[in-house]
């Protein structure tokens, strides 16, 4: 996964709980122009640390899998 495909990923989780960005800093601490570079994919990079808040508060978590494995059926049925 590229940083531009979790952070759109990031996005689509804060939409489906209902969250504006302004609610998602004020709960991650993370500052809405920060976030607003990792959801739209222009920053080269963001701290790992970063990163786990966000999922953690978004209800998700880091999972690793060899890299060219095809996905599971249940990552290709939760839409990942």
């Amino acid at each position: 996964m590229t940083l531009e495909e979790l952070g759109k990923e990031i996005k689509h989780l804060r939409k489906q709980k209902k969250w504006s960005q302004s609610d998602l800093e004020a709960y991650s601490g993370i500052t809405k122009r920060t976030l607003s570079k990792i959801e739209n994919g222009f920053i080269d990079e963001v701290g790992i640390k970063k990163v786990e808040k966000l999922l953690t508060l978004l209800g998700v978590e880091f999972a690793l899998r060899p890299k060219g494995r095809p996905r599971t059926l249940e990552e290709l049925q939760d839409g990942r």
